[in-house]
């Protein structure tokens, strides 16, 4: 299945990645070279979580988490 992904807001990139059926955000974003715990990931304007199964032709935006003090 093919998913498109837009990293946000620093790169502004857009990835597509082809996975395997069944596949969920977290191994998207492994496959990418990314840390999961580092992004978050939505679909239209709800969050996904990380255990949250993709779907084929999906374009989910993948959002940096910025912590700070």
């Amino acid at each position: 299945m093919r998913v498109t992904f837009n990293l946000l807001p620093t790169t502004k990139e857009k990835k597509v990645l082809e996975l395997q059926q069944g596949a969920r955000v977290e191994d998207a974003v492994r496959a990418l070279g990314l840390f999961p715990d580092a992004w978050i990931a939505v679909r239209g304007s709800d969050p996904i979580p990380s255990d949250g199964l993709l779907i084929d032709g999906d374009e989910i935006k993948l959002v940096s988490v910025i912590s700070g003090g």
